[in-house]
């Protein structure tokens, strides 16, 4: 009993090749792992509610094969005659995965990452079939389907891509599906299913010319296999779990699948990482359970609550599905209006904390619905603003509209996805336009609620409002004017960014004649600027930091800087100023100035 490779050859009116699936999953927003994170908890928690199983187990193992398990290993799969004279035809084009086979025919250890669920229904069904209920077939031989989640609105699933995610999680693009399940008609009284798949760039071998997807399985005719099942199954999985350090068989009655992928390149930490951050719900609704086992046998599990930079959405996420309305200013937990008689769903926004505001999810509303998945960490906050963070949970009422509205990915509601109009039509279109319109509104509202009033005095240039908040997230100013004052500026004053850390905020400040600005005589010119961060109490501020100031000026006061100038008419003066960044309040930047002589008197 062998394994046999089957390889898809392109021929026929529909040749199909690997392409667009190495490229189909957008992970311009997720990495690596994440998306195995997702897909992963997405496909658990999806085969948990089959079978209406309360809490689904997830575990993710690293394992490792020294040299001569290794080679043991490769041989009982048949990979080394499989692929090895495959190598030179996968051309220059595709060097870095040439450089992964070398590496596996090679003396290196290989890295094993293995994916496990328990209390799932496992991948049973017709092998053959792509029905609903056909598990197996799916998941592991199905290509691109578009319809998973047709039919159930609990579903997170609608592309099908989860195979792709972990092929490209392998350095070689090869992974093993190991299954148990409840035997049933459909399954012809299979209960146990084993069988590999790759995923490899399109080539031409022996004058053939394959498309790049491959099947690992039972032999049934030339270029031609099937998964192996029951008996054959359990046997050829026991004698992989022989090769592994760690036990890692599956008795006949823990319903649930296993995903080996070979030469793995993800992190487990950051697997960790992803799952407290896409599956927090699912955990704390206890539908998900998740342990992580690294090569030393070490187990650890998610830290939600000890994330300092996840922990308000976290409690903004328990507020939400709490239901008690709060509207203060810095917190504020509401649902929805109803649109077109449906329930949209909760919202909870804050102020951000210090950790979340310096992490990248940062003026980010955690979008969701009811797999217990965070869709994702969606940017609705502007950056001028103080920050805040969100969420929001989906009412029941919409989920049969969200679900086509998503991408390949999951990322996003798009209320002009093809696949939404053509299931509902202008109704979807407008229930999803809905909700990110409101979302989005009401994210922006809260940050523009959250600035201090300012208010105006004689003798102001107007940067005190233009540059409100814009000062410290180095955005630039709106160029608004300030209220019409009664007295007029005699010189014009511009404060414009010229760079920004961590540590320091750099401006140029820019003293030039305005139409206001006596054309006979010289007067002299004090300017004041002031910088102070905003408390709590509008108006009032805290704390006064003095500037760092560079150009031809005299300074009078070291404590307080007071820049005086014999101005002239047609002078342009150019000033640099620098100033340290207090932390996640707000400045305020005035710069107030007092002209006195015999020309001029303000």
């Amino acid at each position: 009993m062998k394994f046999s490779w089957e390889f898809n050859l392109m021929k026929g009116k529909n040749p199909q090749h690997t392409a667009a699936f190495l490229n189909g999953y957008d992970e311009r927003n997720f990495e690596s792992e994440e998306i195995a994170a997702r897909e992963s908890g997405q496909n658990s928690v999806d085969a948990g509610r089959d079978i209406d199983q309360k809490t689904t187990e997830l575990v993710f193992q690293e394992i490792s094969l020294n040299k001569e398990k290794k080679d043991e290993f490769l041989k009982l799969i048949n990979f080394d005659l499989s692929m090895r004279p495959r190598v030179n035809d996968f051309g220059n084009e595709k060097i870095e995965f040439k450089k992964s086979l070398d590496s596996v025919f090679g003396d290196d250890d290989m890295k094993l990452l293995l994916i496990r669920d328990y209390g799932t229904c496992g991948l049973g069904g017709n092998w053959q079939e792509y029905e609903r209920e056909d598990h197996f077939g799916r998941l592991v031989l199905a290509l691109n389907l578009d319809d998973k989640a047709r039919g159930d609105s609990n579903s997170g699933g609608s592309f099908g891509l989860g195979k792709t995610a972990y092929a490209k999680s392998s350095q070689v693009n090869t992974v093993f599906y190991h299954s148990v399940f409840k035997g049933t008609e459909r399954s012809n009284g299979a209960n146990r299913r084993l069988m590999g798949t790759g995923i490899y760039p399109s080539h031409n071998h022996e004058n053939k010319k394959y498309g790049g997807f491959a099947y690992i399985g039972e032999s049934i005719g030339e270029n031609e296999v099937k998964p192996f099942e029951n008996k054959a199954a359990e046997d050829l999985w026991d004698q992989i779990n022989s090769l592994c350090s760690t036990d890692i068989s599956r008795k006949s009655n823990e319903y649930g699948t296993d995903i080996l992928i070979l030469m793995s390149s993800l992190n487990l930490g950051k697997i960790r990482e992803s799952i407290e951050n896409y599956y927090f719900p699912a955990i704390l609704q206890k539908k998900l359970t998740v342990r992580f086992i690294d090569n030393s046998g070490e187990q650890f599990f998610p830290n939600i609550r000890d994330r300092e930079d996840l922990d308000q959405f976290v409690r903004l996420y328990e507020q939400a599905v709490n239901g008690k309305e709060i509207k203060e200013k810095e917190l504020q937990v509401e649902g929805l209006r109803r649109y077109k008689n449906k329930r949209l769903g909760e919202f909870a926004i804050q102020r951000a904390e210090p950790d979340e505001e310096k992490s990248k999810r940062n003026n980010c509303l955690a979008i969701m619905r009811g797999t217990g998945m965070v869709i994702n960490y969606l940017k609705v906050g502007g950056d001028q603003y103080e920050s805040a963070v969100g969420v929001f949970i989906a009412d029941k009422d919409i989920y049969e509209y969200l679900i086509p509205s998503e991408n390949a990915a999951h990322s996003e509601w798009a209320e002009n996805s093809s696949r939404l109009f053509g299931d509902f039509g202008d109704l979807g279109k407008d229930i999803v336009k809905k909700v990110n319109s409101n979302i989005k509104t009401r994210f922006r509202n809260f940050q523009k609620d959250l600035q201090p009033e300012v208010s105006y005095q004689r003798g102001d240039s107007g940067l005190l409002s233009k540059l409100l908040a814009q000062s410290l997230k180095g955005q630039k100013s709106s160029g608004k004017l300030p209220p019409e004052k009664k007295f007029n500026n005699p010189i014009a004053l511009s404060l414009t960014k010229q760079a920004r850390d961590e540590d320091v905020s750099k401006w140029r400040l820019k003293v030039a004649t305005n139409e206001f600005t006596p054309e006979s005589g010289s007067f002299d010119l004090q300017l004041l600027p002031s910088i102070s961060l905003v408390g709590d109490s509008k108006k009032v501020p805290i704390k006064h930091m003095g500037f760092d100031i560079t150009g031809d000026i005299e300074i009078l006061n070291d404590a307080k800087p007071i820049i005086d100038i014999d101005y002239h008419y047609g002078d342009s003066i150019e000033l640099f100023i620098s100033f340290p960044n207090p932390g996640r309040l707000n400045y305020v930047v005035e710069c107030k100035c007092i002209a006195q002589g015999e020309v001029l008197d303000v």
